[in-house]
C-alpha cells in the first residue's frame, strides 16, 4: 500500500480517508486501554468488506504521530494479531509493519501499520456488526448491502478453502499431486488444481495454496500455518509434569504424515500392561491401535484450524491417553451427541482425506460414515474396560482413552 515513507507522511498530512484510519494508542498495566477490541475489528471488518485498507497504530486523529513505546510495540502487535483472530469473523490476516516515523518535534516513533487485503468473504465483528468503509469512516452494512456482498463474494466463508496468502503453488509437494490426481491429467495442471481448489486464485491473479490444499498436499505447511502439527509427549506418571517427561517430539509434514507418526509415537510409547508379555496393538496391548487411528484422525480432520497458536496436542501417561483438538463444537451439537451427529468443519479437507491411503495401515484415512465418535466410545470401552471420556475447555476438546489394566499372566 505504502512504498516509501514520503508516501506515509504524505497520508498522515492529508488525513483519514477510503483506504487508511489512524489510531493512537494507550496502554495500561494489563495492556491496550484503547482503542478496544470491538472498535479495531470494526475497522479491520470495513476494510476488508470493502476493497482494503491500513490502521495505523500510533497516529492520532490528526494524523500527529504518537507512536508506540518501543518495549510495547511487540505486545500491541500481539494484540492486533488477536483481535484480527478472534474478534474478527471470519479471521482476518493482517501484514504487519513496523515504521519510524518523526514526532512534531523530529524525533522518530514507533508507528505499526496493519494493512488488510480486500476480503474475499464478508466479515463481520466478533459482537456481531458488518461494517463497510465509506469515505473517511466505517459504517453498518444495511440487509440489502450485505446480501449483495454475499453474492458478490461469491460463497459462504469455509476456512479450509481460504487462501494461504504467504504460500505459492511451487510450496505444493508434486509428487504427492501426481499420487493423488495421476501424472497425466486430461487438463492443465493449475486448471486442475483449481477446480478441486487445492489452490484459489487471489485478487493479484496470483495461485495460492488452499489451507485444505496446503495441509494436504504442503511440503511442510507449518511453514506456513504455524498450528498445523501435532505436539506429543510421553510422561511416566499420570500427571503432566516435567519430571516424568520420558520424550517428546513435535509430528509435522503433511497431514496424512501427522497421523500416522501419532499412531507410531504411541505403538513406540505406551508401555504393556502388568504382568502380561504384549505385542503393540494386539488385545493386550495397552490401547487399542485401531481407536487410537480413529481419534486422531478426527482430530486432524476436525480441528478449527482458524484457531492460531492452538495445536492438537497428544499425551501419553502410564495410566491414559489425552488427545486435545483446537475447536468448539458447533451450536447444533452437545457433548451428549457427539456419538449419533455428524458435522464436519474441513469439509474439503475431509474429501482429501477419504481418497488418500496410510502408509502404515493401506486403507483410506477417512471413510465418511460419521461412525467415528461410536467407534471410539465402543471399542475402546470394550478394550480398556472404561468409556472414553470427551470433554471442553474453552475452545478445546478433549478426549481421554484409558489404558487397559490386565493381571493376567503370560
Amino acid at each position: 500500500m505504502f512504498d516509501t515513507t514520503e508516501q506515509i507522511l504524505d497520508q498522515l498530512r492529508a488525513g483519514e480517508d477510503g483506504r487508511v484510519e489512524f489510531k493512537e494508542v494507550r496502554l495500561g498495566a494489563r495492556g491496550v486501554l484503547s482503542p478496544d477490541t470491538e472498535a479495531l475489528a470494526g475497522e479491520l471488518v470495513a476494510f476488508a468488506n470493502a476493497a482494503g485498507g491500513g490502521v495505523f497504530l500510533g497516529v492520532a486523529d490528526s494524523g500527529a504521530v504518537a507512536g508506540i513505546a518501543i518495549s510495547h510495540v511487540d505486545a500491541v502487535e500481539r494484540w492486533i494479531v488477536n483481535v484480527a483472530t478472534h474478534n474478527c469473523e471470519p479471521p482476518i490476516r493482517p501484514v504487519l509493519r513496523k515504521i519510524l516515523l518523526p514526532d512534531a518535534a523530529g524525533d522518530d516513533r514507533q508507528v505499526l501499520l496493519a494493512e488488510v487485503p480486500r476480503g474475499l468473504y464478508v466479515h463481520r465483528t466478533s459482537g456481531g456488526r458488518y461494517y463497510v468503509r465509506v469515505g473517511s469512516t466505517k459504517r453498518d452494512l444495511t440487509p440489502p448491502e450485505r446480501a449483495r456482498l454475499f453474492q458478490e463474494r461469491g460463497r459462504e466463508y469455509v476456512f479450509d478453502e481460504q487462501a494461504v496468502l504467504t504460500a505459492a503453488v511451487d510450496d505444493l509437494n508434486r509428487h504427492r499431486l501426481e499420487a493423488f490426481f495421476g501424472r497425466s491429467p486430461t487438463i492443465p495442471w493449475l486448471d486442475l488444481l483449481r477446480n478441486t481448489r487445492v489452490t484459489f486464485r487471489d485478487e493479484n491473479g496470483v495461485d495460492r495454496p488452499t489451507v485444505a490444499g496446503l495441509l494436504t498436499f504442503g511440503t511442510e505447511p507449518a511453514d506456513f500455518l504455524p498450528s498445523a502439527s501435532i505436539e506429543a509427549a510421553c510422561y511416566r506418571g499420570e500427571r503432566l509434569s516435567s519430571d516424568d517427561l520420558v520424550h517428546a517430539e513435535r509430528l509435522a509434514g503433511p497431514v496424512s504424515d501427522q497421523i500416522d507418526a501419532g499412531i507410531a509415537f504411541v505403538a513406540q510409547f505406551m508401555q504393556p500392561p502388568p504382568n502380561t508379555r504384549s505385542s503393540a496393538g494386539g488385545a493386550d496391548a495397552r490401547y487399542d491401535l485401531e481407536v487410537v487411528d480413529e481419534a486422531i484422525v478426527n482430530a486432524v480432520a476436525h480441528r478449527d484450524c482458524a484457531i492460531s497458536g492452538s495445536k492438537i496436542r497428544l499425551f501419553l501417561f502410564a495410566d491414559r491417553l489425552e488427545l486435545y483438538s483446537p475447536g468448539k463444537l458447533p451450536n447444533t451439537i452437545t457433548l451428549d451427541e457427539m456419538p449419533y451427529r455428524t458435522f464436519t468443519r474441513n469439509q474439503l479437507l475431509v474429501s482429501f482425506l477419504s481418497r488418500i491411503r496410510s502408509k502404515r495401515t493401506g486403507q483410506v484415512f477417512l471413510e465418511s460414515r460419521g461412525e467415528g465418535v461410536r467407534k471410539i466410545l465402543q471399542d475402546g470401552e470394550a478394550h480398556s474396560g472404561r468409556r472414553p471420556t470427551y470433554e471442553l475447555f474453552g475452545d478445546e476438546l478433549r478426549l481421554t482413552l484409558w489404558a487397559k489394566s490386565s493381571t493376567r499372566t503370560a
